[in-house]
């Protein structure tokens, strides 16, 4: 219950309550005494009497008082209100309801606290007057929306039917922003009803301070949809991938992360995984309570690109998200011509040994996305290199004439060449044929090469964490592998106004890149085996290897998209050739929006910000850019986890969230058991009559 005035400007009427005091106080009079003692006696009669005049005197200022505050109370118009409902008597509202569509309704009031909400809304609704207004607002909105109060319960009846459940959180800032927008305007009496399970995720995330305006003398009220009792309460909190890629025909290793939010211990779940809506594969399991169990799934992929999947949970009197979405691109073999320029008896001796376990460490045709294909040089003029993605040449003396152009042509398809010096590789070829071509070839012009002792050697100083090639390093375990690497042998380069992907500690340039058509080119100054440098024996070879050539090939392949909260923006880094075009998405209900592409750098970007449902969102490339530009097909998008966590925030933290504003939390049962509004104006009335006759009596009494 609560008291509220219809015109509580008259209040400032209670300070006109001081006048009475304040006139009595001028007129006490100020006497003279003299002492006369013939008339003792008559003093003493005196004082008897003087008692009870000042009793009549006290009493009159305080019924003219009370009379003065009677009228400013009367005259500011007090309503006395029990329950949670809207009735008839005390003038026009203004109402705002605020109706909580977070994924979280979904379970509240024990399974169907959304369509109790509705209810209660239905109720707040149809118990307006016809010169009172209202808005309905939902809580899953951006705040670019807009609303207005309308006095028509039809319409607020059918925007209510048009309201529907969110993937996402409330936006509490956003929709009590808007109220407070909304009853900024003149009205007899404002009210807000704010009809939601209390979920602590969306009030994590509100401050007082985000709202532009507010006003505390504006009642709010929160209808609180609660739960009888507390249910199972779980959800996968993200899909992982096991392994070190994606590819065609290679097992592929996912992992579900499952959480248990709840006080009991979730038996018996089923958790299912399905790749293109055909199920792979299904396990039982069990979640302790307040704890996360880690669920391993194996399967195989039998085309390349995109893919859908999903992992679901199943279990009767689960609350929470029981879906997770994510996205595969899995690719085809990606075949490398590795080109050892220095072969050996022994395989192990090899230029190319540790190169070639780097990219295929079982050495197995079905265990690696990479299928590298080892020549020797002069293997290289039949070689057909248009059937590679990338071309690696490691110590190779020289290039023949003939195959200058193959390289120029590969290159200029897209193709990636990486080039490791070594002992054998002649300079002034080099120079003459690759750096010195048009277009140039090599990164940089070669000086000379310096060869010392292994212990004399450098290690690794720096590395551009910010370049495509190098970002996995952002890992301090493969940090620290690779800067303690010692390289005694390499290739002095001469490339004024380039900057190194990888430095020595002295300065000197350990990779370069070199861009040519559509095509990459990567130069390593030292040698791809042992012969210059430890580099080959370390953790980080292997990674620095398949960074290297994914890089080379186009862009990230064989990947796993395990998705993005609802409600986050999605970024994409385009060909520069697609600047000034649309790139067009297609979102899980079938809509279809576009975002520009933008310049950015040396590349081309698009950020598409209304990812407001869960689910699969599917990409159209703007016309004349190239699909192996790695701009993925496809990319999940997920509820939040902690949505489907079921706590509740309680009244008093609630209260200290909305401070200086007031907050009242009903039950949505005090609803249903009605109320009433009492206009006090007509006691009051009576009440000052009372009051002005009584201080007329004493007055004449006086």
């Amino acid at each position: 219950m609560s008291v509220f005035f219809l015109y509580p400007i008259y209040l400032f009427g209670l300070m006109a309550a001081s006048l009475p005091i304040l006139i009595h106080l001028l007129n006490r009079r100020k006497l003279k005494r003299v002492r006369f003692p013939a008339v003792r006696f008559v003093l003493l009669s005196q004082k008897r009497i003087s008692r009870s005049y000042r009793l009549r005197h006290w009493l009159l200022l305080a019924l003219r008082t009370l009379a003065v505050i009677l009228l400013a109370l009367l005259l500011a118009n007090p309503i006395f209100q029990t329950g949670a409902g809207l009735f008839a008597g005390g003038g026009p509202v203004s109402l705002v309801v605020l109706l909580d569509n977070s994924l979280s309704m979904t379970w509240s009031g024990d399974g169907d606290g959304f369509k109790k909400a509705k209810e209660v809304a239905r109720l707040l609704i149809s118990s307006l007057n016809d010169s009172d207004r209202a808005a309905l607002i939902p809580t899953n909105i951006s705040g670019k929306e807009s609303f207005r109060l309308k006095g028509e319960k039809e319409v607020l009846l059918k925007e209510l039917d048009g309201i529907e459940i969110a993937d996402g959180t409330t936006n509490l800032s956003a929709a009590l922003g808007k109220a407070y927008e909304l009853l900024n305007e003149p009205a007899g009496q404002k009210e807000i009803r704010l009809i939601t399970d209390l979920g602590l995720t969306g009030w994590d995330q509100f401050s007082i301070s985000s709202l532009k305006q507010y006003d505390p003398s504006i009642p709010f009220k929160t209808i609180h949809i609660g739960r009888k009792q507390p249910p199972l309460n779980g959800t996968v909190r993200e899909v992982r991938l096991g392994g070190q890629g994606v590819g065609v025909n290679l097992p592929l290793n996912l992992e579900a992360v499952v959480t248990n939010f709840g006080d009991q211990e979730i038996k018996d779940l089923l958790v299912q995984l399905s790749i293109d809506g055909q199920a792979k594969e299904q396990k039982l399991t069990s979640i302790p309570p307040r704890g996360e169990t880690s669920i391993s799934f194996q399967t195989r992929l039998t085309q390349p690109g995109a893919h859908v999947g999903q992992v679901t949970l199943k279990k009767d009197g689960l609350a929470g998200n029981p879906a997770a979405h994510f996205a595969l691109d899995a690719q085809d073999k990606l075949k490398v011509l590795v080109v050892d320029g220095d072969p050996q008896t022994s395989l192990v001796q090899s230029e190319t040994f540790f190169l070639t376990r780097a990219l295929n460490p079982a050495s197995e045709q079905n265990s690696s996305l990479y299928l590298p294909t080892v020549i020797v040089p002069d293997g290289l003029n039949a070689a057909p290199l248009d059937a590679y993605q990338v071309v690696v040449l490691c110590n190779v003396a020289s290039i023949p004439d003939a195959v200058i152009a193959k390289i120029q042509n590969f290159l200029r398809q897209g193709g990636g060449l990486l080039i490791f010096s070594g002992d054998r590789l002649q300079m002034d070829n080099y120079n003459l044929k690759l750096a010195q071509s048009s277009p140039p070839i090599l990164p940089a012009q070669l000086r000379d090469k310096t060869a010392g002792p292994e212990a004399s050697g450098d290690k690794i100083a720096k590395l551009d964490l910010t370049h495509p090639a190098l970002q996995g390093f952002s890992d301090a375990i493969l940090q620290d592998s690779i800067k303690s690497a010692r390289v005694w042998g390499y290739s002095r380069t001469s490339a004024p106004g380039k900057a190194a992907l990888i430095s020595l500690a002295n300065g000197d340039p350990l990779l370069l890149e070199q861009r040519v058509g559509n095509g990459r080119v990567l130069f390593m100054t030292t040698s791809a085996d042992r012969d210059w440098s430890d580099l080959p024996v370390k953790t980080a070879y292997l990674p620095l290897i398949q960074s290297l050539t994914n890089y080379l090939a186009g862009g990230k392949r064989g990947m796993l998209d395990s998705g993005i909260p609802v409600g986050s923006a999605k970024d994409f880094s385009l060909p520069p050739s697609a600047v000034g075009k649309n790139l067009r998405i297609t979102k899980p209900n079938k809509q279809e929006s576009e975002v520009p592409v933008i310049a950015e750098k040396a590349r081309a970007s698009a950020s598409f910000q209304e990812n407001d449902r869960a689910g699969i969102y599917r990409l159209a490339l703007p016309a004349g850019t190239d699909k192996e530009s790695g701009v993925p097909q496809l990319y999940a998008v997920n509820s939040p986890f902690l949505e489907s966590r079921l706590a509740e925030i309680s009244a008093s933290e609630l209260q200290a969230k909305l401070k200086p504003i007031r907050v009242e939390v009903i039950p949505v049962e005090s609803l249903q058991q009605g109320g009433k509004r009492m206009d006090l104006a007509l006691p009051l009335l009576a009440l000052l009559i009372v009051t002005l006759l009584s201080e007329g009596w004493v007055a004449q009494r006086i």
